[in-house]
């Protein structure tokens, strides 16, 4: 989800750049005929610059400023920058897109006079001053909205929105510096949920922070918190200590930092970031963002919408028969359960009600009789299933409820599907990568035979389709969903 925003929020960037640039040139054309000539420089600029000789500029100028933005890294991640250096990218930025219009403007319209020859910096029919006036409104408009978007980003932070949670491992001055760096730019919408100690020498506090277990207790916290990244932060620890919790780390679909460049991960792809010149290489175990993975996102939202709208009619009829086959006419319609999504956070899935309401109280008088391997309980003849809802499973429409969780953002059409928290706590640690992506309505397993594949295969369905990934193998993947449905082929 995070990566997603950022991606969002890029290609608005982009967008607002350019449409910034545009309103810099008539602003230019503005200071020069309305301010610079009448006023400050009257004898320099006698006649009046006619803007319909380089029109064109609103035109190309935008694409040529977005491409040196991009080119100079301004829309990199702006969470851990700094609000001066991206105004100076800016400037640079702007600069050299004045330099540019230079070039384009002498190419393409030298020709058009017979002293083409005296011209040689942007041509007879564009204004010098206007294209040396442009880089410094510009870098004003760039300014304003930099800092109007910082300003509403932090606003979201304070109040609890866009925050990555981090766990920091290691110990003494260089796990405080760390931390006190974090404190002091709170715009970076870092928040550090503890310590975990790989000396053994720490207290049970650190700079205010709590100590919760040391380094060979890792895993088990990971196991039993949400966390978004653990940072590694090594004082006593050498490198070749580390490693065994690095590669765990990636085994389970969490990503890590590391000042230091050593560990040779066999899933995820290395990016090196900087925290302000504390070099941070962050492991990624899961497909960074692309423009493929946006589209995804965009048909997840579209689509769950559109089949809300379409499908109202049978969402109300089985509201009805639901209402009037139970026993009171009190009992819920909807059943809500937490299930673990992205990174193991919870949430509430939300299914038609297909069981008897207190099923869950009867579980363990069933749980012998369970018919799949692993932590995952199903029987083909459970005993609370209802009549209706022994229809709605079979054919898959207990499960229409979640297109609103796929509208909210908390699952996908496509992914893995979402685990009970008691499950997750027996999963072995290379199953727990499956957690790494958004969880989905469907999946390979339920169109590989649902509940005739072994808990195991499952499992490597999950993480074949994680590694695997495209928007290919989305829309196969929803094709055959289509005839699972139709047949109720590995329904229980």
């Amino acid at each position: 989800m995070l990566k997603e925003h950022q991606y969002v929020f890029q290609r608005l960037n982009m967008v607002a750049d350019m449409f910034l640039t545009a309103i810099a040139v008539l602003l230019s054309h503005w200071l020069r005929n309305e301010v610079i000539a009448p006023y400050l420089l009257p004898t320099l600029f006698r006649l009046p610059s006619n803007f319909s000789d380089y029109a064109w500029l609103l035109y190309v100028l935008p694409f040529v400023m977005v491409f040196f933005l991009r080119a100079n890294g301004y829309y990199n991640s702006q969470r851990l920058k700094m609000f001066f250096p991206l105004l100076r990218t800016a400037f640079v930025s702007a600069v050299e897109t004045a330099i540019a219009a230079m070039v384009i403007g002498f190419i393409f319209t030298q020709g058009h006079s017979p002293q083409w020859s005296a011209d040689l910096v942007v041509g007879e029919n564009v204004s010098r001053s206007v294209i040396l006036i442009l880089p410094f409104v510009l870098t004003v408009l760039l300014a304003l909205k930099t800092w109007l978007v910082r300003r509403v980003l932090f606003g979201l932070r304070e109040r609890g929105m866009n925050w990555r949670s981090l766990l920091l491992v290691g110990s003494g001055e260089t796990l405080r510096h760390f931390i006190r760096l974090v404190r002091n730019h709170p715009f970076w919408g870092l928040k550090i949920d503890g310590v975990i100690d790989d000396s053994g020498r720490e207290s049970k506090m650190v700079d205010g922070l709590e100590v919760v277990g040391s380094i060979n207790g890792l895993m088990t916290y990971l196991e039993q918190n949400p966390v978004d990244e653990v940072v590694f932060i090594p004082a006593r620890r050498s490198l070749e200590e580390l490693t065994p919790y690095f590669e765990a780390c990636e085994e389970m679909g969490v990503r890590t930092r590391l000042s230091l460049n050593f560990f040779r991960p066999g899933i995820a792809e290395p990016v090196l970031d900087t925290f302000e010149g504390c070099p941070i290489v962050t492991y990624s175990p899961t497909h960074e963002l692309n423009w493929a993975l946006m589209v995804k996102s965009v048909i997840d939202r579209a689509g769950a919408l559109l089949l809300l709208v379409i499908l109202s009619p049978l969402y109300l009829a089985i509201m009805a028969i639901i209402k009037a086959t139970s026993q009171s006419w009190s009992d819920p319609v909807f059943y809500g359960q937490t299930r673990c999504g992205l990174n193991g956070k919870l949430f509430t899935v939300w299914k038609f009600r297909s069981m008897k309401v207190n099923a869950e109280q009867e579980l363990e008088k069933l749980r012998d009789l369970n018919e799949m391997e692993g932590p995952v309980f199903k029987i083909k003849e459970d005993p609370r299933i209802t009549r209706i809802g022994k229809f709605l499973r079979k054919t898959s429409l207990d499960e229409l409820p979640q297109f609103w969780n796929v509208l909210m953002g908390e699952m996908s059409l496509v992914g893995p599907r979402p685990p009970l928290p008691s499950e997750v706590a027996q999963y072995d640690r290379w199953q727990r990568r499956r957690l790494s992506m958004k969880p989905g309505i469907t999946c390979l397993w339920q169109v590989s035979g649902r509940n005739q594949v072994s808990f195991e295969e499952w499992m490597r369905l999950d993480l074949e389709y994680i590694d695997n990934w495209s928007l290919l193998l989305d829309i196969k993947i929803l094709l055959r969903t289509v005839y699972v449905v139709t047949t109720g082929y590995g329904a229980m």
